[in-house]
């Protein structure tokens, strides 16, 4: 009836290498292992080029956007070659080589490669960051529990599919027209080029994803300082690793007054601010749902690398038919490169591309205005801003415009007022980010030059108090002296372009951002308390994001500046001061630093999961029939035909669904919830639940026939949970003309023969 599943063939082209998996799967896995690394390895080599005309105002030249670059680009070739060639190994294989043919293009006319220092640094950070997720990810491997099912349905969805948009999972006969599916692409190609399994290759997403981005990071606080690799460290394990001061309360309430924790002691400093949600970089990874806004941060950081670039890019003149001509970007290939690498937020988590071409347009402006202040024509300023906005916005969308053709967001419904009672308080806001607002507060302070603007400053905190009573806005009284100190800075900075601007320019729009949250939501089909959770949710990272890089540059400066600061008469008090500031500067990082250990550790320990790298090696313990026939469901079913299986109205969060979850194979309807979130007809869900309740439970075969060919079913699973959901009428599929049963274990696989 099906063969055991004992072994596998990995490899592709004619290099095929096939490993029993009694006592050999560890060697399967290590073998997915070296060549995943080894593959986005060999994408940063090819993309040094590139990157470097993209990067070459930078002190790394680019080097740590490398790898993540490569990844954007041979995704964006495959999926753009889908369309003629569809989406298979073939289009992923000429999508990497047409990437290496440009690099050598551009390598040949500019011989561009990074210093050895800057190499050896940046591969030892991604393979530090890689290697050290990934022992995590064994200890927590689990595709199981809160939204990891519908991530992995995705995953499988884009790895099935031969076209775009992929087959939605949850709902036969329709696709993933409604959701932002690039950043299970951008993983999903690597994949289905090297056959990874899509278990480990959730796992290995995970890892890659804090890996680039810690190597990102990295680059930031090498790039800020000009070429200081300690606090290029420093940025990328504050901004990536520490937690908030939640984490330290947790701590106390769970191992010192011995207090129950809800969900487990890592959970609540997500959910500072009531009915929402507040994520941050550590906590994603560490919980471990492979969602876009957590695939897509490598990605944000890579034109976040750009647009640092081109703060630092100075004016430079060029004779062009006897006038001066500026120059936003080092060439159109390089134009090209960044419209392509800001267009693909969009189709990767949609919520991050307002904020990232809002910042595009400050920093164009930033260039504009330097060449205003040179050349003294505001026509040719505003001209040139006005022309690279428009063509940096019309590139970014035409390279996608075959997934804005298809993508139909019924999710959002225009936007609407927050509720006093639901602002957030300053004593939630100061524990999500008291230790990046304390050190870029004091870095902002050291850029006010004069005792005059101290005591404005001061004035203007009063002022900010007395709006943040009267509006009911309580957030006021932080918010609007940080945006009034940062938005000084940045414009202070415009003709220098240093990184001090560039830092006070995040800052700024974190503190925008902030303000925006505070007084509008997106409306979507979340209502009551819970009505702001997704726009805090999806905004609040950017937050943490631009703070947290903020923070680690402001205590580069504040070092610098206190290290060198002459002794004066109040060298005393200047001398007890600093201790102060020392002493709560210690106090908070070491608060901070709590949750990354003690998250680690007891999510590790709650787990309890055997070390492994495939995800759903736990169902042998939950439901050893279902890992079976799922295993073989996964290697003899090809396409995405539709599968039957069980499913009920209350079912998300739960173990329902878990064949399309886990197979990527459409079925009639998966967890109703979350469909009706996505815009699905309230009324054909309810319709598909009782159909589903009907083909089973029925013995009447004209009917199940009938009821089967209106969503085009060609496989009908039975296993343990459809025995207990059902009452279950198996005679009629004993019909050899209609029935053909393809796999008998504890789990019966029927595949249907004949229509009615």
């Amino acid at each position: 009836m099906h063969e055991k599943y004992t072994s596998r063939e990995w490899g592709f082209g004619k290099c095929r290498l096939k490993i029993n998996f009694k006592g050999k799967r560890a060697v399967l896995e290590y073998l997915h292992v070296i060549f995943w690394f080894v593959f986005i390895e060999v994408l940063g080599l090819i993309s040094i080029p590139l990157v470097g005309i993209t990067g070459n105002q930078l002190a790394d030249r680019g080097y740590s956007a490398a790898k993540t670059l490569g990844i954007v680009l041979v995704t964006y070739f495959a999926w753009l070659f889908s369309y003629i060639w569809g989406f298979n190994r073939r289009t992923i294989l000429i999508s990497v080589i047409l990437l290496c043919l440009i690099s050598i293009i551009v390598y040949r006319k500019r011989r561009i490669f990074p210093e050895k220092k800057v190499l050896l640094s940046n591969e030892l950070i991604f393979a530090a960051g890689f290697f050290f997720f990934l022992l995590v990810r064994i200890y927590l491997p689990e595709i199981y529990r809160h939204e990891k099912f519908m991530d992995f349905a995705f995953l499988n969805a884009v790895m099935r599919t031969s076209s775009f948009p992929p087959a939605d999972p949850w709902f036969a006969g329709g696709s993933l027209d409604f959701y932002y599916y690039f950043g299970y692409l951008s993983v999903g190609v690597p994949g289905k080029l090297f056959s990874v399994e899509p278990s480990m290759l959730f796992n290995l997403a995970i890892a890659l994803t804090f890996a680039l981005s810690f190597n990102l990071l990295f680059g930031f606080g090498y790039n800020l300082t000009n070429g200081k690799t300690r606090y290029g460290i420093l940025t990328a394990l504050s901004v990536i690793l520490l937690g908030n001061l939640q984490g330290l309360k947790e701590f106390i309430s769970v191992y010192f007054t011995k207090e129950s924790a809800s969900m487990g002691y890592y959970w609540s400093s997500s959910r500072v601010i009531p009915y929402t949600i507040n994520e941050f970089p550590y906590f994603s990874f560490i919980h471990g749902d492979l969602h876009s806004h957590m695939l897509a941060i490598p990605f944000q950081l890579l034109v976040l690398a750009f647009l640092l670039n081109i703060y630092f890019r100075k004016e430079r003149k060029k004779a062009y038919h006897g006038k001066d001509r500026n120059w936003v970007f080092e060439s159109f290939l390089a134009l090209l490169v960044f419209s392509v690498s800001l267009g693909f937020l969009f189709p990767s988590n949609s919520w991050d591309f307002p904020i990232y071409i809002g910042v595009t347009f400050a920093v164009i402006f930033a260039f504009y205005y330097g060449h205003y202040i040179q050349n003294q024509s505001l026509s040719g300023s505003i001209t040139g801003f006005l022309g690279t906005i428009l063509l940096v916005s019309f590139l970014s969308f035409l390279s996608y415009l075959p997934f804005y053709l298809s993508f139909k967001p019924q999710a959002a419904g225009g936007f609407d007022f927050v509720p006093p009672e639901l602002r957030t308080t300053v004593k939630d806001f100061l524990i999500l980010f008291s230790l990046f607002l304390f050190l870029t507060f004091s870095f902002l302070i050291t850029r006010l030059d004069s005792r005059r603007k101290v005591q404005y400053f001061i004035l203007w905190i009063g002022i900010s108090a007395i709006l943040a009573r009267e509006w009911s806005i309580s957030l006021l009284v932080i918010l609007l002296p940080l945006l009034a100190l940062s938005l000084y800075s940045f414009l202070k900075d415009l003709p220098e372009r240093s990184s001090a601007g560039f830092t006070s320019l995040l800052i700024t729009t974190a503190a925008f951002i902030a303000l925006l949250c505070e007084i509008v939501f997106l409306d979507d089909p979340i209502t009551g308390n819970f009505a702001r959770m997704n726009t805090v949710f999806k905004f609040y990272m950017h937050l943490w994001l631009f703070l947290a890089i903020a923070a680690s540059y402001s205590f580069y400066q504040l070092y610098l500046r206190y290290r060198t600061k002459p002794e004066n008469n109040h060298s005393s008090i200047r001398g007890y001061g600093k201790k102060i500031w020392m002493v709560s500067l210690v106090l908070l990082v070491g608060s901070c630093s709590v949750f990354p250990v003690v998250a680690t550790y007891t999510r590790i320990e709650d787990m309890n999961a055997k070390p492994a790298l495939d995800g759903i090696e736990y169902m042998k313990d939950l439901d050893r029939g279902d890992y079976y026939a799922i295993k073989w469901i996964q290697e003899n079913i090809k396409g995405t035909p539709v599968i039957l299986e069980a499913s009920a109205d209350d079912s998300s969060y739960h173990y329902t669904s878990r064949v399309s979850a886990n197979t990527g194979l459409p079925t009639v309807i998966g967890w109703a919830r979350h469909e009706r979130f996505w815009g699905r007809d309230q009324d054909e869900i309810r319709a598909r639940l009782e159909d589903v309740s009907s083909i089973y439970s029925t013995s009447n075969v004209k009917k199940t026939l009938e009821l089967m060919n209106k969503y085009n079913v060609s496989y009908v699973y039975i296993g343990q949970l459809e025995r207990q959901m059902y009452d279950l009428k198996m005679d009629k599929f004993d019909d050899k003309t209609y029935f053909e049963l393809v796999y008998q274990d504890s789990v019966q696989i029927y595949k249907v023969k004949k229509e009615i």
